[in-house]
């Protein structure tokens, strides 16, 4: 087995070679040369991670009915603001359905929601991560839905039962009882 004599090791480090001259300068320079070198690749990794940088007006969720200006009909009860979390600046009404009133919002993290307050019941909302095809559905206990997607959003199917109701919303009644 080989020792070391470490107090041996740290005094040669502070004295300097014989001419006077200390490598230090030059250690320090190749430090801060790897340290920059790291740094960089580091970055390029992550804007490569994430499809590049160029592509981040591309990846913006634009949602049309949130581009109009607020109204006093717009605004949701400070109590059904606190249950779903929504920017209260963000919310707009979108339609009403025999399950009350839905509006569309935002939350604060960019989630795109849709919010549906039925009369004399609970609000009920979803919300959806922000993407330029953003899409969430809220269910009425009707089983009757609400749909709202952002710009880029495939609309839903027609024949599936689902009618435009404005921008970027959608609804799709209850389906009939069965006998």
């Amino acid at each position: 087995m080989t020792t070391y004599d470490d107090t041996d090791l740290f005094g040669q480090i502070e004295d300097p070679p014989p001419g006077g001259r200390s490598s230090r300068p030059v250690r320090a320079g190749r430090v801060l040369v790897v340290a920059a070198a790291l740094v960089v690749a580091g970055v390029a990794w992550l804007l490569l991670a994430n499809g590049g940088g160029d592509d981040a007006q591309d990846a913006t969720m634009t949602v049309a009915i949130l581009d109009r200006a607020q109204e006093s009909t717009d605004e949701l009860d400070p109590d059904d603001l606190t249950l779903t979390g929504v920017d209260p600046l963000t919310t707009r009404f979108a339609v009403r359905t025999e399950a009350g009133r839905h509006f569309v919002a935002l939350r604060g993290d960019g989630s795109l929601c849709v919010v549906q307050v039925p009369d004399g019941d609970t609000t009920q909302f979803m919300c959806a991560a922000a993407s330029p095809t953003a899409t969430v559905t809220v269910t009425a206990e009707d089983g009757s839905q609400v749909l709202v997607g952002a710009d880029g959003a495939q609309a839903p199917p027609a024949d599936e039962g689902w009618r435009e109701a404005g921008s970027n919303v959608w609804v799709a009644d209850a389906p009939a009882p069965t006998p």
